[in-house]
């Protein structure tokens, strides 16, 4: 059984997280939920049990209800447990960045902006990206990130970024994200030089499907929309898509790999197709996949904190490749 204070009209639970919830209860829920079991928490906090036990009596009776229950695997959070530890994480995440932004003042900054990107973000857009941050007076102190649309999306409600330069999706126009379409692009076919001059030869006939899948291809991750294109290249033609040689998705392994493959093939969005092909290493066949990719944006939370810095950087980018002619 859990006690919690018994008052003929109970204080609402609201003030009594204004005036007892206190960040270190957080950081014990989260150990708690990382443990399960106040034996091992206890031994991380260098604590006795039952200190630890009146700890987790003390806060579950903030919140006037059990967060966790005793089982035989150990200790298990309730539904309520389980929604105060997922807020736990971002007030913990709130906090550590709160920590380094401050750092950042101190050492003359305007504070700190966590960035992430895409792979296969357009030269155009980054260019505008650090001109813009670059540009700030005083500086923020920046922090970049490469991976898919995906964990840049969750990273960004977990707290983990302030805005990100993803692709639009379903889990992207959800209603707790702001998201500023910056540009589109076509996927092309890039292939290694020494096997480019046949494909370049016949680049306005269909896709010769025999010959692509007998050549080495670098894959994406799946899950992808260049992966997703990749299969349906092979689909339409009623096959299966190859086994990749190489799973890759940074630019510059791709590059490098496609100068050791003679018979390498990918696909790549058109403005990072002729980075890599201005290398010397591949040639980008001219004409356009007939697949569209998702167009690219910066999302970031509503009423996150660097919101106004988000908006002001997308209109930057989109301000800077509308005068080079990239914005569509």
């Amino acid at each position: 059984m859990h006690a919690f204070d018994s008052m003929s009209q109970p204080v609402p639970l609201a003030p009594r997280l204004e005036n007892r919830l206190k960040i270190r209860h957080y950081a014990l829920l989260l150990a708690f939920d990382r443990h399960r079991s106040v034996t091992a928490v206890a031994k991380q906090l260098s604590l006795s049990q039952p200190t630890v036990t009146r700890a987790l009596a003390d806060i579950e009776n903030i919140f006037m209800q059990p967060l966790f229950l005793r089982t035989r695997r150990g200790l298990e959070p309730t539904a309520a447990g389980e929604v105060v530890v997922a807020r736990a994480r971002l007030a913990i995440a709130d906090n550590e960045a709160l920590v380094k932004e401050l750092d950042g003042v101190r050492e003359g900054r305007q504070g700190r902006l966590r960035i992430g990107l895409i792979p296969y973000v357009s030269p155009p857009a980054l260019d505008a990206l650090w001109k813009h941050l670059f540009d700030l007076r005083p500086r923020l102190l920046l922090h970049a990130q490469e991976d898919t649309t995906a964990p840049l999306l969750q990273a960004l409600r977990e707290r983990a970024l302030d805005c990100a330069i993803c692709r639009f999706s379903g889990a992207s126009t959800e209603d707790d994200l702001e998201q500023v379409l910056l540009y589109q692009q076509q996927a092309h076919l890039i292939v290694a030089r020494p096997s480019a001059g046949p494909l370049m030869r016949h680049a306005h006939a269909p896709l010769d499907i025999d010959q692509l899948s007998e050549m080495d291809w670098i894959f994406p991750p799946a899950h992808t929309p260049i992966r997703q294109m990749i299969d349906a290249i092979f689909s339409a033609a009623g096959q299966r898509a190859p086994v990749p040689a190489l799973e890759a998705y940074a630019v510059a392994t791709i590059s490098s790999a496609l100068s050791q493959m003679p018979r390498g093939v990918t696909v790549l969005p058109s403005d990072v197709a002729r980075a890599v092909a201005a290398g010397g290493a591949a040639e980008m066949l001219p004409e356009p996949l007939p697949w569209n990719l998702p167009p690219v944006g910066l999302a970031w939370l509503k009423g996150a904190p660097k919101a106004k810095i988000c908006a002001k950087l997308s209109t930057a980018i989109r301000d800077q490749l509308n005068d080079s002619g990239q914005a569509h």
